[in-house]
């Protein structure tokens, strides 16, 4: 029973990064306003719809143009260094996790007013990074619902080796603990359960 109970568990901890992720942020205000604190609302979820929890996010905003050269609308960290090296005008801290599953919380002061490159930044894994990248207007039209896509994050080796033995190891621990736990209930064999009194003992009185 241990063993069903900690399988899936383990099993959604093991791929809660390293799939496709489907997101979306909001800023209040919006429109921003330059020099505004905004308040942002993230939101992630795998390809089932299934809320992505513990993330590590962050976003940065950049003067450059989507569109231009070398910046990917979405990419792993190792494809971006180009991009990544540019030092953002403003980069937040990492997200909070709030109430609701799968939606981060964060804040940023707006730059002045103009067109951005928003990179949402996904680095939960410490091998790859998954790195999102959208358009983003302060001082103009209303931006409403931004979404995005983070790529798969590959796991490297020593990340597989570790969640081999989360996967394997714990479940076969737990099914070894919980076998010795019924034979230490279950009474030897040929031996008298509690309060039942053998047969041998029996022959004798009555003898």
């Amino acid at each position: 029973m241990g063993l069903l109970i900690i399988w899936p568990a383990l099993l959604q901890a093991a791929g809660a990064h390293a799939t496709l992720v489907i997101g979306n942020l909001q800023f209040s205000p919006d429109p921003p306003l330059p020099g505004a604190q905004l308040e942002i609302r993230l939101r992630l979820e795998d390809t089932l719809l299934t809320p992505v929890e513990k993330a590590h996010v962050r976003i940065e905003l950049r003067d450059v143009d989507v569109g231009e050269p070398g910046v990917p609308a979405s990419a792993v960290g190792s494809e971006a260094t180009e991009f990544l090296s540019t030092e953002p005008l403003v980069s937040s801290g990492r997200f909070s996790e709030a109430p609701v599953k799968g939606t981060y919380l964060g804040r940023i002061t707006a730059p002045a007013a103009g067109a951005y490159t928003l990179s949402v930044r996904d680095t939960t894994f410490m091998d790859e990074e998954a790195v999102a990248n959208v358009s983003l207007v302060v001082g103009g039209a209303p931006n409403g619902v931004i979404d995005f896509v983070l790529p798969p994050t590959p796991i490297g080796p020593k990340s597989l080796s570790t969640w081999l033995v989360w996967l394997v190891g714990l479940p076969l621990l737990v099914g070894v603990i919980t076998t010795l736990l019924v034979l230490r209930k279950t009474p030897a064999e040929g031996e008298p359960s509690e309060g039942e009194p053998s047969e041998r003992k029996g022959e004798e009185t009555g003898g």
